[in-house]
């Protein structure tokens, strides 16, 4: 008959040894406090990574990493060393630098668009190792954003939203009357999206081509960036291009109006001079 030993596999032994060891230590990281989302200039805000350092322990370091890049250092009791897109934007709050054995904090001053990304906060001993992730998105509000609609042939319409500006990249929405209109739908024909980089300048646009309306209805866009809360609305008055004449002939009708009343009050004040 087999013993025991002999029918439990190396690698399940070697996973229960690892299991007891690395339960008898207390260096670990707690949490990781990184903020979700940001806007884009704005500061200050805190990175915090909590950890438990084993009393046994020795030889800690502290290391932040940017998308695998590595943007901070500490060695206590030397001061913490930052480069890479936090370098000259961070400082480091007094009372964190008399307790290093507990929490590390970075301050940033003033948050970029670099900063976008997933942040790693790794602490090391020579006896163990331990890190924690979380990422932080930043956004840019849009700089311009427009509707517009134009004939594209005799028998439909084209709509247009464009955002220029914003970054993540944004998502765009086309309504009519409160009804979507870049979904998939029987009442249109297409619709296309592009993107476009000029100048480190972003612009993102929606052209949506629908069946032409027999009456005014309320076009709308919706811009919003994924993973935020961040929206914005922005809405015009489509006229159909059966009503265009008639809107020409009432302008022009005004224009000649006020034409007459100008030349009119021009006689009069002559009359009066003279």
């Amino acid at each position: 008959m087999l013993s025991i030993a002999r029918t439990i596999s190396p690698s399940i032994i070697a996973l229960l040894i690892f299991g007891c060891y690395s339960g008898t230590h207390g260096t670990s990281i707690r949490s990781l406090d990184v903020p979700h989302i940001v806007r884009n200039g704005t500061g200050p805000v805190d990175l915090i990574c909590i950890y438990e350092i084993d009393k046994d322990d020795n030889g800690l370091v502290i290391k932040w990493f940017h998308e695998a890049y590595q943007i901070y250092q500490w060695i206590p009791p030397m001061p913490p060393q930052d480069i890479g897109i936090i370098k000259g934007l961070a400082e480091y709050p007094a009372e964190n630098l008399r307790n290093p054995y507990s929490h590390s904090v970075i301050q940033l001053k003033t948050i970029t668009i670099d900063m976008t990304g997933e942040y790693v906060c790794t602490i090391s001993t020579f006896q163990y190792e331990a890190s924690a992730s979380a990422k932080m998105i930043v956004y840019v509000p849009e700089s311009d954003m427009t509707v517009r609609t134009y004939p594209f042939n005799k028998t439909h319409v084209n709509l247009t939203c464009a955002v220029t500006g914003a970054r993540p990249r944004p998502s765009l929405r086309l309504y009519v009357e409160g009804i979507e209109k870049n979904d998939r739908g029987s009442d249109y024909e297409s619709s296309k999206s592009s993107t476009d980089w000029y100048e480190d300048d972003p612009r993102v646009s929606l052209d949506v081509i629908i069946e032409d309306m027999p009456d005014p209805a309320v076009v709308e866009c919706e811009m919003s960036i994924p993973d935020t809360e961040y929206r914005r609305r922005k809405r015009i008055v489509y006229y159909p291009t059966q009503l265009l004449p008639y809107r020409t002939n009432v302008s022009q009708g005004r224009h000649k109006a006020m034409l007459l009343i100008d030349i009119f009050y021009v006689i009069v004040l002559r009359l009066i001079v003279t």
